[in-house]
């Protein structure tokens, strides 16, 4: 016997997937609370792909600007089996949905349900954060601001299967 339970999990999960897979709509409408186990099943759902995972906020002066540049790779890397997946981890969902609008933010954007959980689940020290995943394996991070060129090398390594460029 199905509980509700687990229908409700099958059905947000669908729906994030859906959400992934539909170019063009606007994310900022959509933006969603995440738990750290809804994001580990999401990443787990992609796993014919590689997934870069970015943990960020408004506050952030450097996230800011790499946010908007992330996008940049996002729609450059769109067809090429890669995913971006933005986690804010801001209070307030309207000043996240006002920058995502304003800066016109390509990937899907999500909102930490709980931040210090996200934050123990994740290691997450300092932001930007970027993780990096290949048919749902963890590959690596990087921590702060990482130059466009560089974050568009980890992806490329990931894809191909090698290490991740030294620093």
């Amino acid at each position: 016997m199905i509980s509700i339970l687990s229908v409700r999990k099958l059905f947000l999960l669908l729906g994030l997937c859906i959400m992934l897979c539909l170019p063009g709509i606007s994310q900022a409408t959509d933006i969603k609370d995440i738990t750290s186990t809804d994001l580990k099943r999401l990443i787990q759902s992609n796993n014919d792909k590689v997934v870069a995972v970015t943990f960020w906020a408004t506050w952030c002066k450097v996230c800011q600007e790499h946010i908007p540049e992330l996008s940049a790779l996002y729609e450059k890397y769109r067809g090429k089996n890669v995913e971006v997946i933005g986690i804010s981890l801001d209070d307030k969902r309207k000043v996240v949905e006002d920058f995502v609008d304003r800066k016109e933010i390509a990937f899907p954007m999500f909102k930490a349900k709980d931040k210090e959980e996200m934050s123990y689940v994740y290691d997450i020290k300092k932001i930007p954060l970027i993780y990096y995943y290949k048919n749902g394996e963890f590959k690596h991070k990087e921590e702060g601001y990482t130059e466009p060129k560089h974050i568009e090398e980890d992806l490329r390594s990931c894809l191909e299967g090698s290490q991740p460029p030294s620093k």
